[in-house]
């Protein structure tokens, strides 16, 4: 059966602010030296994204803390020598587009509960963020560690504990700073967060006044409201003041009983109604979350700055991801794009640019073994050839009115030019037929996206 589509071409919706984009983060096969460190760096380049996420996380503790062993009463233990070149090379890659900051793990030791890093920089070490008690319960010491971060990147150096001062030579330019990630995932509660934040944010902001700052940063698992109320209340914060960004992350995913093999989890037959479902639900969380922020928060912007898919077998280092896994994902991504465009979101970030065997493999948008993009990264790069903020959203149905046809997802745009696109997504597995107006019917195949252009 064909799916007719209306499009109402003259009535604007709203204008779309959306910025879509991707985040990198310090993956060892993007290390210098990989097989595939040209090729996944050509790709990021060419994606030509703005507010590109730089994320280095704790998962590879060498890779991502600048300070791993406290200072003694004789010496420091500042080491960029790993991180450095993440930073030169993600900086390359965006060409001078503003990019937005994470250094997100907090080292250890800063906590009462330490852990131990293994001397290899390309060991998972999954329990680095068990602590929750900070051992400086003011967070100076938090603070002061990553304005010394921030300074070696921003200011061309820092200043020790011990007066020394370290140079580096660095001077970029980051449009955002965020803290921390997924802060909720380790236990750290909304008030001890926001208080953390507004720590971070008083030591870092002289050191560029232009510079913005991003928040939360939640998990997709949402559990606690408290923090999207908390972190949006001005009278929360130190200054009064409401924060410049919040973000959250989303990932569909089957229920998850054993994450290193794909048995007893559900079978991919079962993901599409999962993942199209899990999708929709989120949609409706960012709705009322956002419902919170126009009231409490108006001027904060909402990044959704993780977007994206992965089989339950997660944590396995032999995995077979077939095609078709990769083409719903993208679909869903897209998808979800086009929801949170709907609504007015500001920032939507396609995550992330590599995952691979034992960490998470099934959300990476390029192949881990040669560099190469795979059908989550095409879908990306379409989207952004095709679309923009500033972009007039129209009023769009697939199906009849009073009945929406839930396989095929589709929505007008007219660009700033006045040219008019339709985007069509085939939710299933299936190829189907769609019918735009004024045009004859087109074909899509299993979980195609695809950009039509209406006859004028």
């Amino acid at each position: 059966m064909t799916v007719s589509i209306d499009v109402h071409w003259e009535t604007t919706t709203r204008l779309s602010r959306t910025t879509l984009t991707t985040h990198v983060w310090t993956a060892p096969p993007l290390r210098r030296g990989s097989p595939i460190h040209s090729h996944a760096f050509g790709a990021l380049r060419d994606l030509g994204a703005d507010l590109m996420r730089f994320l280095p996380w704790f998962s590879h503790p060498r890779l991502s803390v600048a300070q791993l062993s406290p200072p003694t009463a004789e010496t420091t233990h500042w080491d960029f020598g790993l991180l450095d070149p993440f930073v030169e090379d993600v900086m390359a890659a965006t060409e001078g587009r503003p990019v937005v900051a994470n250094f997100a793990t907090i080292p250890a030791w800063m906590f009462t509960d330490p852990v131990a890093v293994p001397e290899d920089p390309d060991t998972i070490v999954w329990d680095y963020e068990r602590g929750t008690e900070l051992r400086d319960p003011t967070m100076s010491e938090v603070a002061d560690y990553f304005y010394r971060v921030a300074s070696w990147y921003i200011a061309g150096g820092f200043t020790d504990e011990h007066g020394q001062w370290h140079e580096s030579g660095h001077h970029h330019r980051f449009a955002y700073w965020e803290v921390l990630c997924e802060p909720d995932m380790r236990g750290m509660s909304p008030q001890t967060y926001t208080a953390l934040f507004d720590a971070v944010v008083d030591r870092l902001r002289p050191l560029d006044p232009e510079m913005k700052f991003v928040g939360l940063s939640l998990t997709h698992k949402h559990q606690n409201p408290e923090y999207c109320w908390t972190f949006l209340d001005p009278a929360d914060h130190r200054h009064g003041t409401a924060p410049d960004a919040m973000s959250l992350h989303f990932y569909a995913h089957p229920e998850i009983v054993d994450p290193l093999r794909p048995e007893p989890n559900a079978p991919e037959s079962h993901w599409r109604d999962i993942f199209f479902a899990q999708a929709d639900g989120f949609v409706e969380q960012v709705r009322l979350i956002d419902s919170i922020r126009r009231r409490i928060a108006p001027e904060t912007l909402t990044f959704i700055n993780e977007i994206g898919t992965f089989p339950a077998d997660l944590m396995n280092p032999e995995p077979v991801i077939s095609d078709e896994y990769w083409a719903l994902s993208a679909a869903v991504q897209s998808y979800l794009w086009a929801r949170l465009v709907e609504l007015g979101i500001d920032l939507v970030g396609v995550a992330e640019f590599v995952g691979y065997p034992a960490m998470i493999p099934g959300v990476s948008l390029i192949d881990w073994e040669t560099g190469k993009p795979n059908a989550r990264y095409d879908a990306l790069a379409y989207l952004l050839r095709h679309f923009g903020p500033g972009d007039a959203v129209v009023p769009t149905i697939a199906g009849r009115p009073d009945h929406p046809d839930p396989r095929v997802h589709a929505q007008g745009f007219t660009t700033p030019d006045g040219t008019r696109k339709l985007l069509v997504i085939n939710k299933t597995g299936a190829p189907i037929e769609v019918t735009p107006p004024d045009s004859g019917s087109v074909e899509l195949a299993p979980y195609e996206v695809r950009v039509l252009l209406p006859p004028d």
